[in-house]
């Protein structure tokens, strides 16, 4: 009985972890598609402000003030796109590394399950072993009567 209430506290400290893996994953998760929004919004602002530029080049009416404030953008955002990449692919790697953690937890818990069923089926085996041996002495003793 003493180890199956240990390996019980156990599987519940294993149970508890996992759910706290699986929080971690998806608060990652939404920093990810969170990120993944913020870069998208960035790549749309610059898709527009080229097509913007593009008809305005097209059309001739762009003077030199307004050109180099042109430039001056897509290479502030061109450079807010870069980092907002870098951030993404970090947000990525750590939900990665989370989901890894969160499948080794799962492992682990199922291991502490597969050990707790053996314990219980060991503890009920003995306990019809021993049944068994007190039927059997009280047969025996009341043939000897």
């Amino acid at each position: 009985m003493p180890k199956q209430k240990t390996v019980s506290k156990i599987l519940k400290l294993k149970d508890s972890k996992k759910k706290e893996v699986e929080m971690e994953v998806k608060k990652a998760a939404d920093k990810v598609d969170e990120e993944n929004t913020k870069l998208q919004s960035l790549e749309n602002n610059f898709t527009d402000m080229l097509r913007f530029f593009n008809e305005k080049q097209e059309e001739g009416s762009l003077d030199a003030n307004n050109l180099i404030s042109c430039y001056d953008f897509f290479s502030r955002i061109n450079g807010k796109i870069n980092e907002q990449k870098k951030v993404h692919a970090q947000c990525q790697d750590e939900l990665t590394c989370l989901k890894d953690t969160l499948v080794s937890a799962y492992k682990d818990k199922k291991v502490v399950e597969i050990l707790h069923e053996k314990i219980i089926k060991r503890e009920h085996k003995e306990k019809l072993n021993l049944e068994q041996k007190e039927n059997d002495f009280f047969a025996i003793s009341r043939r000897s009567r």
